[in-house]
């Protein structure tokens, strides 16, 4: 189904909007910045909750965010533009450019393998590399071409490397002459109309409609900051609404507002796989194309990308075959924002989100077991919490022990959650929400447990 124009129903914008409003009020993300859009539009746009908790100042899809990683597809587009042009080819080696990871293990490494995360480089903290204790005082190109001798070539997989789009942006540079940020506000803010967006983080510290990004601590959201550290691989500032007409550019074959910025052949190589695959728990695939993450989402191809510093997060994702996209900034870090992100983006599609995103079932499942446990007579205690995502925390009063435990199985309204240790022993939480308490059976090798939520058994 392709939208053509068509207004999006007001019940499905109330259902999105209360998802959202739900998760922000679970995760603690005090403001986000929401838009549904098609080839022609923006459908939906709206500012929930407050982009600073002391002025209260709201948030609007016009509020300034660090975008981190969704950087990426901007490098991409920029460096793909320079292949229309003919002057660069994505199977050249990238030391034809630049004098870094020249003596790397295995075969050169390309212009291809850094776009497509398949250089085999693993992580290598470019992010921190200021304040890793190596005692050495290394500038950012130093540090990366340190890491040549950590080369992977035995495992052939999507690996993420933020270090390939900071080595993106300087082959941009020797290739056009100009800088990274001139060349992408010239050939690409400008022509899409992103007239606010920057690689200035300063911006932030404004009151020009700008986050206030937040830490999340015991004491509550502490406030925190943005370097410009991030550069090509991450140091973008730009808002919802700017950021819209990029994906609209891709649902568009490469056009914006009758400008072509990249031809549609180049922008069908973005949106499939081009890394090797990464294994999934589910037995599914995803990765990489040039600057988008890659999978299949509701019988189509997803081209999607995260984006997280400690303060704020962000996700896109665009359906080509149904001319459909979202995008989502936020000024607190809060999880697990993919599946939000994926289960906003079938809420605007129409589709039952919890059905399509098995993941927010499951995240149902822990707020229904979460809270205090009593055995007989108040003899043991024990509290569940989430932990990470569906991931449940069990801590155990008496003796005390605390273990994460993983959904292993569900049955109608009973749960099973388990942990295996490295003595062989087996963990294991069963809850039964059928009846009108909670019940919690917990196995502990040999010991098993019996307890009642919120009440002690007599």
């Amino acid at each position: 189904m392709v939208f053509n124009g068509s207004p999006i129903l007001e019940s499905t914008i109330e259902n999105l909007r209360s998802f959202l409003l739900e998760w922000m009020d679970r995760a603690t993300v005090p403001g986000l910045s929401v838009a549904v859009f098609d080839n022609d539009a923006v459908r939906y746009a709206e500012g929930l909750g407050e982009r600073n908790v002391d002025t209260h100042a709201p948030a609007t899809p016009d509020t300034l965010y660090a975008v981190a990683s969704l950087t990426k597809p901007f490098t991409a587009v920029a460096i793909l533009q320079l292949v229309d042009r003919g002057l660069l080819n994505l199977d050249d080696k990238i030391e034809q450019y630049i004098s870094v990871w020249t003596d790397v293990p295995g075969e050169p490494i390309t212009v291809r393998d850094l776009l497509s995360h398949a250089s085999g480089m693993p992580r290598n903290f470019v992010a921190y590399h200021d304040s890793l204790e190596d005692g050495q005082e290394l500038d950012l190109l130093e540090h990366i071409d340190g890491a040549a001798d950590q080369r992977l070539t035995d495992r052939p997989r999507y690996m993420y490397s933020n270090s390939g789009y900071f080595l993106l942006g300087e082959i941009l540079q020797q290739v056009d002459g100009r800088a990274y940020p001139e060349y992408v506000r010239d050939e690409l803010f400008s022509p899409l109309g992103m007239t606010r967006s920057t690689f200035d983080s300063e911006v932030l510290n404004s009151d020009d409609d700008t986050m206030t990004g937040y830490h999340q601590t015991e004491d509550g959201l502490e406030p925190g900051s943005v370097d410009d550290g991030g550069g090509p691989s991450g140091g973008l500032v730009s808002s919802v609404s700017e950021l819209v007409p990029l994906l609209q550019c891709v649902l568009n074959e490469g056009s914006y507002d009758d400008c072509r910025l990249l031809s549609s052949h180049l922008v069908d190589e973005m949106c499939r796989l081009q890394s090797p695959p990464l294994p999934m728990a589910d037995g599914q695939t995803s990765g990489y194309g040039y600057g988008w993450e890659v999978e299949e989402f509701l019988g189509e191809t997803l081209v999607s990308h995260r984006g997280s510093i400690g303060i704020s997060g962000r996700y896109m994702g665009v359906l080509r075959e149904r001319g459909l996209g979202i995008m989502m900034a936020y000024n607190a870090l809060g999880h697990p924002v993919v599946a939000v992100g994926k289960g906003a983006l079938a809420t605007a599609c129409g589709e039952d989100r919890e059905t399509v995103v098995p993941l927010l079932q499951q995240l149902d499942t822990v707020r229904s077991i979460e809270g205090a446990y009593t055995a007989y007579r108040g003899g043991m205690t024990v509290t569940i919490e989430q932990s990470h995502s569906s991931v449940i925390e069990v801590d155990i009063s008496s003796p005390p022990l605390t273990f994460t435990a993983t959904p292993e199985s569900s049955e109608g309204e009973s749960y099973r959650f388990s942990e295996v240790r490295g003595d062989g022993s087996k963990l294991i939480a069963e809850f039964d929400t059928k009846g009108s308490t909670t019940e919690l059976i917990l196995s502990l090798d040999k010991w098993t447990s019996r307890l009642t939520k919120g009440t002690s058994e007599q």
